[in-house]
């Protein structure tokens, strides 16, 4: 009978690894990050393999496999993103000059501005999820694909999350080229989508819970529903986690402490400073 807490503490320590991973070149000289991203763009060419390679082992191993390939292809996916490397195309003047101050233009125009920032990436995942179904079609071992799509579910709706509004964001969290798009996220406590997510991923992972516990379930399949439903539920934890009112934020490998809110009001006697050289007029008050 399979442990069912082994496969919660490797989606546990897996998630949390590459997630550090991740943001461990955050800041590195351009060499570093080069290097950095090579060896990633390897581990995924790697990772690619070993997907194929477990389709067809129907053993808790073969699953732990096909689960570890399927987060390590996605931490590829979410380095070349975050590190620059594949983004999106590159704003117009016009764009500068229709965003403003960011407030002033429709929602669904900031949202196909903010879309196109991370085209290319979007693109790509589209591109390496139709490459997993292809190749996994008929194989009786996909969970390297289930989990890969937990994945990204989770990340989208914490992008489109962060864009409606949430209390726990701050723009300083993420790498300069991304700044830009501070302009085009709403600034409130909470969103009218929080709750759906959160209701989404967890009833999700109650569900995989229920058929990894139910009995006579196979060995592997208890492995492959309880990582899922564990990965699930750590997207909702970092969801929920950006409206609670906390004074910190849990990021990569360990906690930061939130910067001051951009809306708290300036003292009389402050100067305002830029915050960003692209957008000089730009300002941080408080």
């Amino acid at each position: 009978m399979q442990p069912f807490y082994q496969p919660v503490l490797f989606a546990l320590f897996v998630w949390w690894f590459v997630t550090g991973l991740v943001f461990v070149a955050y800041g590195r000289s351009p060499r570093i990050t080069h290097l950095y991203f090579l060896g990633a763009t390897v581990v995924m060419l790697l990772a690619v393999a070993g997907f194929i390679y477990a389709l067809e082992i129907v053993t808790p191993a073969g699953v732990y496999l096909s689960l570890t390939c399927g987060i390590l292809i996605w931490g590829w996916q979410v380095s070349g993103y975050y590190l620059g490397y594949i983004t999106g195309p590159e704003q117009s003047v016009q764009f500068y000059e229709m965003v403003g101050n960011g407030r002033s233009t429709t929602p669904f125009a900031r949202f196909r501005y903010a879309l196109q920032a991370s085209l290319y990436h979007e693109l790509l995942i589209v591109s390496f999820l139709g490459l997993l179904v292809f190749l996994s079609q008929g194989s009786p071992n996909r969970w390297g694909l289930w989990i890969f799509i937990a994945l990204w579910v989770m990340h989208a709706l914490a992008k489109v999350n962060v864009f409606l509004g949430v209390r726990n964001f701050r723009i300083e969290f993420l790498p300069a080229h991304l700044h830009k798009l501070d302009r085009l996220l709403s600034k409130q406590a909470s969103n009218p989508l929080m709750p759906i997510t959160a209701l989404f991923g967890t009833c999700i992972a109650l569900v995989l819970t229920y058929r990894a516990i139910m009995p006579g379930t196979a060995p592997d399949q208890v492995v492959g529903h309880l990582a899922v439903g564990t990965m699930l539920v750590l997207g909702v934890i970092e969801n929920i986690l950006l409206v609670l009112p906390l004074p910190a934020t849990l990021w990569g490998w360990g906690v930061r402490a939130l910067p001051k809110s951009v809306n708290l009001p300036a003292e009389p006697q402050q100067k305002k400073q830029p915050t960003l050289r692209i957008f000089p007029e730009q300002v941080v008050e408080g």
